[in-house]
């Protein structure tokens, strides 16, 4: 994606950067202003490219020249769930153990970035919404423009509901005269405002297949309908007062696979490598390029892939370790998954090839004895910080498997078994991932025989059976914990993974050293939870300080 050649400046407030108010705050500046930013139609377009900037956005200086530090999903969504070890050496990072164990305070900067990266996108959306109305030039564009304007201030909002529960609620650019005035809306009511703009998006903008090759990777109607499946899903297990049914999960996930514009990949093991950006598959994703910078504004690359590659081999920072629980989850010695090859390499498993080339691997490096496979690159990009592979957040295998999920509510079991299947029947006919065997790049290494076989559960079994497909076919991807939160799994699981299963004198990974323990993170995470539907307990985030302090909001419980 191209970076936005016309930047808005954010007006500095007295509140200081740390504040919503400076990103949320938009005064062009210059001979363009935001009385006529509007008038051309080329300006519209770079309005809009500078929300997908947004999600490109790592980490960076404001526009005061203040940093916002990493604020990558995979650190609330993997690390904090079972699958994931924190990673790299015990000294990295401290601040993940403070996030992992729930003994993050308001005043660590870590929270901070979080809120600041979603306030700026609702910003830069809030600024399109404002004017793209006003316009006299071609609507259909328009049109387009509002709905992806749209699509971006629910995702950046969605992005906030889930890390914080109810914050803030704009739908406008801030004023002067909003400052310290606005309260926290409630979890519901930012609910029903992600929807009302995703349903917005999904009347405005364009199926996949009418956006043309240049323009890959900009939301579509299926896009928004998924995200709005996803949305739908966790808000009726984390909203004490949603009104949402499966009823409605089930009919965006019908629409998307009735629309006819996606399928699954042949092959499982293709969907990682960089050739195979915004395939078939692709639902949504995020756009990565080589670039002259590593910096932001001038990066269109990623550090993702560098926070998680192999320290040993200078590839990276050996970030997101997949755990002992997720590696035995998919009992390779009795299905021989060929999935889990594309999910972990390292050491103790096959024998240490990474793309054709046994490597080296320090354990100490490491917060397991795995780094994650989705995130290797074959050979490390001239700017480290700055990869060109997408990061996928929405695939149409994900779709299946939340149809799956709607239709066991709706006790369409037949119909949930047979979508099920079709993400098993993919997994048992893919590849080992691409240079699995030593000297080659390629995908020839297959599986002389995978038992993978059809799943004919019923009842509760047919459900806790989606639930475990949905963890080996998404592993890594972002999505464990707020499956577990929203399914009310999350403590009782976290605990046994993290508490239970590596007391003192347990066989936990059998590997060179020991897995640390959190014997309080049941206990207190739950203080710093939300009470949702059916007993459910939804663990946040705290609130910066300087926003509880500047808005005079309320400190989420517990902090």
């Amino acid at each position: 994606m191209k970076k936005a050649k016309y930047i808005i400046l954010i007006t500095v407030s007295i509140l200081g950067f740390w504040s919503c108010s400076d990103f949320l705050d938009l005064e062009p500046q210059g001979a363009e202003n935001s009385a006529n930013f509007f008038d051309s139609q080329e300006n519209g377009v770079r309005a809009i490219i500078g929300l997908y900037d947004m999600l490109q956005l790592d980490e960076g200086a404001g526009p005061d020249g203040q940093w916002m530090g990493h604020h990558h999903d995979f650190f609330l969504s993997d690390i904090r769930s079972d699958d994931a070890e924190k990673g790299s050496n015990d000294g990295d990072y401290a601040a993940m153990w403070e996030m992992l164990d729930f003994t993050m305070t308001p005043q660590i900067g870590f929270a901070s970035d979080f809120w600041i990266h979603g306030f700026w996108g609702v910003s830069r959306a809030n600024f399109a919404l404002d004017n793209l109305p006003n316009v006299s030039w071609n609507p259909s564009v328009r049109d387009r423009l509002i709905g992806e304007a749209s699509f971006m201030r629910a995702y950046f909002y969605w992005y906030l509901v889930r890390t914080y529960g109810g914050v803030p609620l704009f739908t406008t650019s801030v004023k002067p005269s909003d400052f310290g005035k606005i309260k926290r809306a409630s979890l519901n009511e930012c609910y029903t405002q992600i929807a009302a703009d995703l349903t917005k998006a999904i009347d405005l903008l364009p199926e996949k297949g009418a956006i043309p090759l240049a323009e890959a990777g900009r939301a579509s109607k299926g896009a928004a309908r998924a995200l709005l499946a996803r949305v739908y899903m966790y808000q009726i297990g984390t909203d004490k007062d949603s009104k949402i049914t499966w009823q409605q999960v089930y009919d965006q996930t019908n629409a998307v696979i009735n629309s006819g514009e996606y399928s699954l990949m042949p092959n499982y093991a293709t969907l990682w490598e960089t050739e195979s950006k915004n395939n078939a598959e692709s639902v949504f994703e995020i756009q990565f390029g080589v670039g002259a910078s590593d910096l932001a504004p001038g990066s269109i690359g990623t550090n993702f892939y560098n926070f998680q590659g192999n320290r040993k081999d200078d590839s990276g920072w050996g970030f997101n370790n997949p755990t002992p629980d997720l590696v035995e989850a998919y009992n390779v010695s009795v299905t021989n998954d060929p999935r889990l090859s594309c999910v972990v390499y390292g050491e103790s498993f096959n024998n240490g090839i990474l793309y054709g080339v046994k490597r080296k691997y320090d354990r100490n490096e490491q917060g397991s004895d795995w780094l994650n496979r989705k995130a290797a690159l074959p050979v490390k990009p001239a700017l480290a910080k700055a990869g060109d592979r997408n990061i996928k957040i929405i695939r149409y295998a994900d779709v299946l498997l939340m149809h799956a999920e709607a239709a066991w509510y709706l006790s369409r079991f037949s119909e949930a078994t047979s979508k099920l299947n079709m993400i098993r029947n993919r997994a048992r006919n893919s590849t080992y991932c691409k240079g699995y065997a030593e000297g080659k790049m390629d995908y020839s290494a297959a599986p002389t025989s995978v038992n993978l076989p059809d799943i004919n559960s019923t009842g509760n079994q047919l459900l806790t059976d989606i639930w475990k497909e949905r963890r080996l076919e998404l592993a890594m991807e972002q999505i464990r914990f707020y499956d577990l939160v929203r399914t009310g799994r999350y403590f009782n699981v976290i605990d046994n993974e993290k508490n239970i299963r590596r007391a003192p004198g347990s066989n936990y990974g059998l590997g060179v050293k020991a897995y640390k323990q959190f014997p309080n993170i049941k206990a207190s995470g739950i203080a710093k939870s939300i009470d949702g539907p059916n007993g459910n307990k939804v663990p946040l985030l705290p609130i910066p300080q300087t926003e509880a302090q500047a808005w005079n909001l309320d400190q989420n419980t517990g902090y």
